[in-house]
C-alpha cells in the first residue's frame, strides 16, 4: 500500500507541474529560512561548550566589567583551595610584523596569556609547547602557513612591534586553530608578562596626561580577563565570597564597593551585554537572535499556509477523482494516507531549494552578523535531526490539515466536484491572507524606518562637520616629536584647508571620564576630550564665549567646557575651575554616537609633541592625492611604520554597523515575504477562480465585460489587504517606536513610511491577482458552463 501511495503521489506531482513547482519552491524558502536561523541558534548557543569541563570554567567579573587586575589570578592560585587552574588574558587589536628585510605587515589578534590557557580551554598543539619566557611566542596553524608556508615554524623568529621597536620572538609552538564557536580567538599568543610592552604603547594615546603605572602590581587598573577552572567538587557560589577580601586592595573608594562575580564561559557569548570591557571576545546578541528566529518562524508559517492554499486549490480540481476512489471503496484512512504521503514527498523535495537558501544564506549571515558559521555544521547530528524533524513535521501536519477537509466529504458531492451542499464563506482563508500582508507591511515599514534612522544618524551630528576630515595616526615617537614639521609641510599641500593635532577626535565610541574638583573640593566627573590647538576650528565647533586653545603653555593651561557643563555648573570664560582657567565655552556637540545624550564635557589641551592623531580638513577635491602626499611625509620621518589613516565619516559609519546589518537582514526577509505573499495570493486566486468558474461563465453569457469580471474577482482579495494595512500600521508604529528608543537623537516616524508600505502591498496584490483574473475572464464561457 505504501508503494502505491508513493506512486500515486509522484504521479499527482508530475501531473500538476506548475502547482507542484510553486509549492516546492515556496515551502523550500520557508524551510530554508527556519533551518538557516536554527543553524545560527545552534551555533550561537554552542560557544565555548567545546572546553573540557566547561561547566567548571568561569570568567571573573567585578562590578559591571569583565576585566580584573593582573595580580588576582596569581593570588587565587596560591590561596584558594577551590581553584584548579587560572589564566590571565590581554589582547592587542593590531600588531606589526617585519617580513624579510623591510616589508612590514599588520596582523590581528595578538594575545598575552599564561601558559595554562591552552590546558583550561582544551586547545592542543600540533607541534611545540606554550611560551615559557618573554622571548617566545606561539602561533596558530593559520599563521604558521601564512608566515612559514610549509617550513617547520619551530625555532624561527618573528620580528613583532609591540611598542616602539621590533622585538625578536622565537616560535616555540604551533597550536590548532581555535574553534569557530570560541569567544577567544587569538592568532598569536605571547607570555603574559610581555603585555607590559603593549600596555605601555596603548597609554601613549594620553600623551602629556599619561599618569604611568605598573599594571602588574596595581589593583586599581583592571585590564585583564581572569579565567578560573574550579575543582570538580567545588561550589561556585563560594568563590565570590572568598574574593571579598581582595576588594580592599584597591585605593579607589568606589572600586571597593564593586563586588566580584563569576560568569560561566557558556554564557559569555550571549550574556555579556551588561558587562563592559569585552574588547577581546567575540560576542553575540541574544535579543537579536530571538528577533530573527521569530521572523524566520513567521516566514515558515507563511510558507506552510501558502503550501496548504496551493494544495487545496489543486485538490479542488481533483474532487471528482477523489470521489471516484471513494465510490470504488477507498476508505478515509487510505485517502488520508495518500494525501499525507504526497505532502511529505513535496516537503522532502522542498529540501532542494531549502539547501540553496542555506548555502547562499550562510555567507550572507556571516558577513552581516559577523558570524563564523560553516557548512560543516550542517553535517552535525544535532543539526541533521532538527532538519529532518522540521521537514517531516511540516509535511505531516500540512497533509493532515489538507486531508481533513476533503476525505470526510460524501462521495456524491465529490463526484459533482463540490465540497459542500451549501456554499461556504472563505473568511478564514481571507483572514489568513491578511496575516500574510500584515507581516509583510511590518517588515517593509521596519526597513524604511531603519534606513531613515541610519541616514539621520550619519548626517545629523550636532555641532560638528565631519565632511572631508582625514585622520592620520601618529603611531611612533618620531612622528609625535616631529608634529610641528609635519603640520608645516602638510599645510603646503594643495587642497588642505587646515590641520591640527589631537589625542581623541569626536565623535568616537568610548567615553573618556575626566574628574575635576569644584570650589568645594568635590570631584565632578565630565565627559572628557584631549585636543590640540586648532582642532575646535577644524571641526567647526561654534564658540559661545572666550577663545579656544592657543600655543601650548604648561605653566598657563586652560580648559574648555561645552554649554551643558557651563549651564549645570555656572561656568564662564575667564574664570578658574579646578585650578585651570576656563578658556572658552563651546556649543554642545555630539562627541559619541546618536545613541548617547550630550553630557557636560571638559576639553583639555595636549602637548604638541605628544599627539596621537594628526587631522586634516580638505576641500574634498583631491583627497586621494593629499593622502599620498601625507603618507610620503610620514614615511620620510618613520620609514618602518605603517601609515594608518581614515576618513572621519568612515569612523561614524562604524558606529551603526549593527543597525546596517539589521537593515540588510530584514530587507532579505522582506524580499522572501514578498515572494511568499505572491505565492499565497496565487493560491487564494486559484481557489477563488475555481469556485467561481460557472459564475464567471454565466456573467459573460449575460454580457459582463472582462473588466467587470476582473473587478469581481479582485475586490474580495483586495479588501483583505486593506484590512492588513489597518492592522499592520499601528503594529509597525509600535515596534519601530520601541526600536528607536535606543537612540537619544532620532528621526520621526513619518506617515509616508506606512503609506508606502501599504501601497506596495496593494500594488503586489493587484499585479498578482489581476493576471490570474484576466486569464479567467478571457476564457471561453462555454468551457466555464461545462465546468460542472
Amino acid at each position: 500500500m505504501k508503494t502505491t501511495n508513493i506512486k500515486l503521489a509522484i504521479r499527482s506531482i508530475r501531473k500538476n507541474k506548475v502547482h507542484s513547482g510553486i509549492s516546492i519552491l515556496g515551502l523550500g524558502i520557508g524551510l530554508g529560512c527556519i533551518m538557516l536561523l536554527a543553524l545560527l541558534y545552534i551555533h550561537d548557543t554552542s560557544f565555548d561548550r567545546f572546553i573540557p569541563q566547561h561547566k567548571n570554567v568561569y570568567r571573573i567579573t567585578r562590578g559591571n566589567s569583565c576585566q580584573t587586575a593582573y595580580p588576582l589570578a596569581e593570588m587565587l592560585n596560591d590561596e584558594n583551595p577551590l581553584v584548579d587552574k587560572t589564566f590571565r588574558y590581554y589582547q592587542k587589536a593590531e600588531i606589526e610584523i617585519k617580513k624579510g628585510s623591510n616589508e612590514i605587515v599588520a596582523d590581528e589578534r595578538c594575545a598575552f596569556a599564561d601558559a595554562s590557557m591552552f590546558d583550561v580551554l582544551g586547545i592542543e598543539f600540533k607541534v611545540g609547547v606554550p611560551c615559557a619566557s618573554r622571548t617566545e611566542i606561539v602561533i596558530s596553524e593559520k599563521m604558521a602557513r601564512k608566515y612559514f608556508a610549509k617550513q617547520n615554524a619551530i625555532g624561527k623568529e618573528l620580528l613583532v612591534r609591540l611598542n616602539e621597536d621590533f622585538i625578536p620572538l622565537t616560535v616555540c609552538g604551533v597550536y590548532t586553530n581555535f574553534p569557530s564557536n570560541s569567544t577567544l580567538a587569538p592568532e598569536f599568543v605571547a607570555d603574559v608578562e610581555l603585555s607590559g610592552e603593549a600596555l605601555g604603547f596603548s597609554q601613549k594615546m594620553f600623551g602629556d596626561f599619561n599618569k604611568g603605572y605598573d599594571a602588574f602590581k596595581n589593583w586599581d587598573r583592571s585590564l585583564f580577563y581572569t579565567y578560573v577552572r574550579l575543582l570538580p567538587d567545588a561550589k561556585p557560589a563560594e568563590l565570590p565570597q572568598f574574593l571579598e577580601k581582595y576588594k580592599m586592595l584597591t585605593s579607589n573608594e568606589k572600586r571597593r564597593e564593586m563586588d566580584f562575580g563569576l560568569q560561566a564561559v557558556k554564557d559569555i557569548y550571549l550574556k555579556s551585554d551588561n558587562l563592559g570591557g569585552s574588547f577581546y571576545s567575540r560576542l553575540g546578541n541574544a535579543k537579536d537572535l530571538k528577533y530573527y528566529l521569530g521572523i524566520a518562524l513567521l516566514i515558515l508559517l507563511i510558507a506552510v499556509i501558502n503550501y496548504i492554499f496551493l494544495t487545496r486549490a489543486k485538490i479542488e480540481s481533483r474532487l471528482k477523482e477523489i470521489g471516484s476512489q471513494k465510490a470504488l471503496g477507498a476508505s478515509q484512512s487510505v485517502l488520508g494516507k495518500q494525501i499525507v504521503m504526497e505532502s511529505n514527498i513535496v516537503a522532502l523535495l522542498s529540501l532542494i531549494p531549502a539547501l540553496g537558501v542555506i548555502t547562499l544564506g550562510i555567507p550572507f549571515v556571516n558577513k552581516t552578523m559577523n558570524q563564523t558559521i560553516n557548512l560543516d555544521e550542517i553535517l552535525m547530528w544535532k543539526t541533521g535531526l532538527v532538519f529532518i524533524a522540521t521537514v517531516l513535521l511540516t509535511g505531516t501536519l500540512s497533509g493532515i490539515f489538507i486531508a481533513s477537509g476533503t476525505i470526510q466529504i460524501p462521495s456524491v458531492l465529490l463526484l459533482k466536484g463540490k465540497k459542500s451542499a451549501t456554499p461556504k464563506t472563505t473568511v478564514w482563508n481571507s483572514a489568513i491572507l491578511s496575516v500574510h500582508f500584515t507581516i509583510f507591511i511590518v517588515l517593509i515599514s521596519s526597513v524604511f524606518t531603519l534606513q531613515k534612522q541610519l541616514h539621520f544618524a550619519l548626517t545629523n551630528f550636532k555641532g560638528i562637520n565631519p565632511e572631508n576630515v582625514l585622520v592620520f595616526e601618529l603611531n611612533s615617537d618620531e612622528l609625535s616629536k616631529q608634529y610641528q614639521y609635519i603640520e608645516n609641510e602638510v599645510d603646503k599641500i594643495p587642497g588642505v584647508l587646515v590641520s591640527a593635532g589631537s589625542s581623541f577626535i569626536p565623535p568616537f565610541n568610548n567615553f573618556l571620564p575626566l574628574s575635576l574638583a569644584d570650589k568645594n573640593g568635590e570631584k565632578i566627573r565630565f565627559d572628557g576630550l584631549i585636543m590640540g590647538k586648532g582642532m575646535i576650528e577644524l571641526l567647526e565647533i561654534d564658540v559661545i564665549d572666550g577663545e579656544t586653545f592657543g600655543d601650548y603653555n604648561p605653566e598657563n593651561r586652560s580648559i574648555i567646557f561645552n554649554e551643558s557643563a557651563a549651564k549645570q555648573y555656572n561656568l564662564k570664560a575667564g574664570e578658574l575651575f579646578s585650578g585651570l582657567r576656563v578658556g572658552a565655552i563651546v556649543k554642545d556637540f555630539n562627541a559619541h554616537s546618536l545613541r548617547d545624550l550630550i553630557q557636560p564635557m571638559a576639553i583639555i589641551q595636549q602637548h604638541p609633541e605628544k599627539m596621537r592623531l594628526f587631522v586634516i580638513k580638505t576641500n574634498g577635491l583631491n583627497n586621494a592625492s593629499i593622502l599620498t602626499s601625507v603618507t610620503e611625509i610620514f614615511k620620510t620621518i618613520s620609514p618602518d611604520k605603517i601609515v594608518n589613516s581614515y576618513m572621519l565619516t568612515d569612523q561614524i559609519n562604524q558606529f551603526y554597523t549593527q543597525e546596517q546589518n539589521q537593515a540588510q537582514l530584514i530587507s532579505a526577509f522582506s524580499l522572501l515575504a514578498i515572494l511568499l505573499s505572491v505565492m499565497g495570493l496565487l493560491g487564494m486566486t486559484l481557489i477563488s477562480i475555481t469556485r467561481k468558474t460557472k459564475e464567471i461563465g454565466v456573467r459573460k453569457v449575460n454580457g459582463a465585460k472582462i473588466s467587470e469580471v476582473m473587478v469581481m474577482l479582485n475586490i474580495d482579495l483586495v479588501k483583505w489587504v486593506v484590512v492588513a494595512i489597518v492592522i499592520a500600521t499601528p503594529l509597525a508604529f509600535y515596534v519601530m517606536n520601541k526600536w528607536l528608543e535606543s537612540f537619544a537623537y532620532k528621526t520621526t516616524l513619518s506617515w509616508w513610511i506606512f503609506a508606502l508600505s501599504g501601497l506596495l502591498a496593494l500594488g503586489i496584490t493587484l499585479l498578482t491577482v489581476s493576471w490570474q483574473s484576466w486569464r479567467a475572464a478571457t476564457r471561453n464561457p462555454v468551457e466555464a458552463l461545462r465546468y460542472e
